[in-house]
């Protein structure tokens, strides 16, 4: 207080300038029409830029729960239409999808692994399956309460069976541990007629992955007369080095199909 009262007394000659100068532009502001219209004018274009930007900075601090409330409005349009196609031929189970982001993620090395945000809490269990908007991802391979860790498809023991979308030719995916953006296809007889780009999706035979999940498309074929199997290789449609959202699987009928395959496997 003592400063304050110190600073008025060494500047008073100055505040009372300034405090007659507005005094002065307020007489004029209140007295001519003209002035006064100019004033409002102005007054509103700076009232309207700050809301502008504080409605700006706003948004920027809200698009992470945005960006979650639409992930969980995806995964549930993506659940709705499992259920729907449950009736026709091209779907063998409706599946429950929850929606997840990953926050640890490697492709460098022979055997990689994913970290997601979601765990037990979350409905999250061992075995169920990873995909994205453009493929598939991995396998939950362990789950905490709060985060699950994910066996990815760019892993030497990962296996993934695939089908030949246009003629339903089915085989399994391997990844070699070289090249990130590529994978194996083992198992597709070699009689079988194939042109690069063909598309390749998941099989369902494994209640896994939902059935046509588009994987990648054929970018190699080095198949030899003698050859009884054809030497492929595809190219992941999802690059796995940029992905960031993901949706993992729950597929509802998958223990009553375990269950009839074991009593068979029994006999």
């Amino acid at each position: 207080m003592r400063n304050l009262i110190e600073l008025i007394n060494k500047y008073n000659h100055q505040i009372l300038f300034i405090l007659l100068e507005i005094f002065a532009f307020f007489l004029i502001i209140q007295n001519n029409s003209f002035q006064k219209a100019a004033f409002i004018n102005s007054t509103n274009g700076v009232t309207a830029t700050s809301f502008l930007v504080i409605s700006n900075v706003k948004s920027y601090f809200s698009l992470k729960s945005t960006n979650e409330l639409l992930l969980m409005e995806n995964a549930k349009l993506k659940s709705l239409i499992s259920y729907q196609q449950n009736d026709s031929i091209s779907s063998t189970s409706p599946s429950h999808f929850i929606p997840a982001t990953i926050i640890n993620n490697s492709v460098a090395r022979a055997d990689n692994y994913i970290t997601i945000d979601k765990g037990k809490v979350d409905g999250i269990k061992k075995g169920m399956g990873v995909i994205s908007n453009n493929g598939v991802i991995g396998i939950v391979k362990e789950t905490s309460k709060h985060f699950s860790s994910v066996l990815s498809i760019l892993h030497t023991k990962s296996k993934v069976s695939v089908v030949i979308k246009k003629n339903n030719h089915f085989g399994s995916l391997q990844w070699d541990g070289k090249n990130y953006k590529k994978a194996k296809i083992y198992d597709i007889p070699s009689h079988v007629n194939l042109q690069l780009g063909d598309t390749i999706t998941t099989s369902g035979f494994s209640y896994i992955f939902p059935s046509n999940t588009i994987v990648g498309v054929i970018s190699d074929i080095k198949t030899k007369e003698a050859d009884k199997f054809h030497n492929l290789r595809m190219s992941f449609v999802e690059d796995l080095k940029e992905v960031k959202y993901v949706n993992v699987c729950q597929l509802l009928k998958k223990e009553e199909k375990e269950l009839l395959e074991k009593q068979i496997n029994n006999e």
